[in-house]
């Protein structure tokens, strides 16, 4: 395990860089609202040369990609990386990110969903803390729900311990098995957290508290996936499993007999005794916490509490 390596907490007049290591922009307007919103908060804004590229469904292509995404990391002026949507791409470009520059010189990560493989390869590699957390031209572009936006830029900018993670209104935890549960943060989007495995860009989920969440699939691969992490050891390592929202999943052909997401969940962890709990307000929706990949937290199943054990980033 590589020694957990911390960005410095962002400040106002820094330089953020918009990247697009994934599914093409179809729509520029949001990128350029989401440099809108990122000015309006003090923050000085650099966009990728490529991050409005289309090559097939991707921005730009792979070389393009990686290039805009090494430029960022290898620039001392650049603060921030922040993805500015997901969609598919990002693993293509793991071969060739420079993992020695992110080392050098740690910058603020942010990204969820097709991200989820960029953010799982840096803490492997180097022991990378990045956020799993809004995307510059979905929630950003579109105004940020209020949770989302305090609780995203608390991590990111301070560097007191952020404590209890503190649920949106209305939001409730089910606790699916009881008990208390200690080891860094680890996960993301499920499809993702399958994909990288075998690869030397996974990281180890023993004693982690595996989080995942996923997004317009359907269920008989959502079971097959959570099969593979079963088979493959890697539920029955992690210390505490935090399922967060699996959303606009749906049956192959449902005017068939299929299987409800809630009895996948029942089949797949049924036996387990590890800390769990469900209906986590992570994933593919406007009101979601911020969680950063690789930082050591605290979770109570039966209470559905998280805590963070330190903070996410330096002074």
């Amino acid at each position: 395990m590589k020694p957990l390596l911390k960005p410095r907490a962002l400040r106002r007049g820094d330089l953020i860089g918009l990247v697009a290591p994934a599914g093409a922009i179809w729509d520029l307007e949001r990128t350029n609202r989401a440099v809108r919103y990122l000015e309006g908060l003090g923050y000085r804004v650099e966009v990728g040369a490529h991050a409005g590229g289309q090559h097939g469904a991707f921005a730009g292509t792979d070389d393009e990609r990686v290039g805009d995404l090494n430029q960022f990391l290898r620039d001392p002026r650049i603060r921030g990386v922040f993805a500015l949507r997901g969609g598919y791409g990002t693993m293509r470009l793991l071969e060739a990110v420079d993992y020695r520059a992110a080392r050098r010189d740690p910058k603020v990560v942010v990204g969820y969903s097709d991200i989820t493989a960029l953010q799982l390869a840096l803490y492997r590699r180097i022991g990378l803390v990045s956020f799993s957390g809004p995307l510059s031209a979905v929630e950003f572009a579109t105004g940020p729900d209020p949770y989302t936006e305090e609780h995203f830029w608390r991590l990111v900018t301070s560097c007191r311990k952020p404590g209890r993670l503190t649920l949106p209104p209305g939001g409730v935890v089910v606790s699916s098995f009881g008990g208390k549960a200690k080891g860094p943060l680890l996960g993301g989007c499920l499809s993702l957290v399958v994909a990288l495995l075998g690869t030397r860009y996974s990281p180890s989920y023993r004693g982690s508290i595996l989080f995942l969440e996923d997004v317009h699939e359907q269920l008989h691969r959502l079971d097959r996936m959570l099969i593979q992490l079963r088979l493959a050891g890697i539920l029955g390592a992690a210390s505490g499993i935090l399922l967060g929202q699996f959303t606009d999943v749906v049956a192959a052909d449902p005017v068939r007999p299929h299987a409800s997401l809630a009895s996948i969940f029942e089949s797949v962890f049924a036996g387990s005794t590890i800390p769990r709990v469900s209906e986590f307000p992570y994933g593919h929706l406007p009101c979601k916490a911020t969680l950063p990949i690789g930082l050591p937290a605290f979770m109570d199943a039966d209470r559905g509490l998280l805590r963070f054990e330190e903070a996410a980033v330096l002074a």
